[in-house]
């Protein structure tokens, strides 16, 4: 895992490579079934169960409204100026434009007794 931290360290600081662009990468490359693992403020923002965070385009809003916990997803990188990436769900085919972005951190509670 520390190996692979290094790799990305290095890919990130490469010359015209975006670290957006290199946490996608990293994200499609990885041989694991994607799912939802959070769809918030009514699907603008998706979680993936791998950990990477997407903003999804807003003429996408109705499609991923409706994606419920867990769907299968894959990602595939597209021409797109803005949105370069399509998400797309295994089960019904359905898709939305979408950009990686930045983890979203959710605040959740952290209760301890004194």
């Amino acid at each position: 895992m520390y190996l692979i931290g290094i790799i990305f360290s290095l890919l990130a600081t490469a010359p015209g490579l975006k670290i957006e662009e290199v946490i996608a990468h990293q994200n499609m490359q990885q041989e694991q079934d994607l799912t939802v693992e959070e769809n918030l403020h009514e699907g603008k923002i998706l979680v993936l169960s791998d950990g990477s965070t997407w903003e999804v385009a807003p003429q996408s809003l109705k499609t991923s409204q409706s994606w419920i916990i867990p769907s299968a997803l894959k990602v595939e990188k597209i021409n797109h100026p803005t949105y370069s990436y399509r998400i797309i769900s295994v089960q019904t085919g359905s898709y939305v434009l979408a950009r990686p972005i930045a983890p979203y951190k959710t605040g959740g509670l952290n209760i301890e007794s004194s």
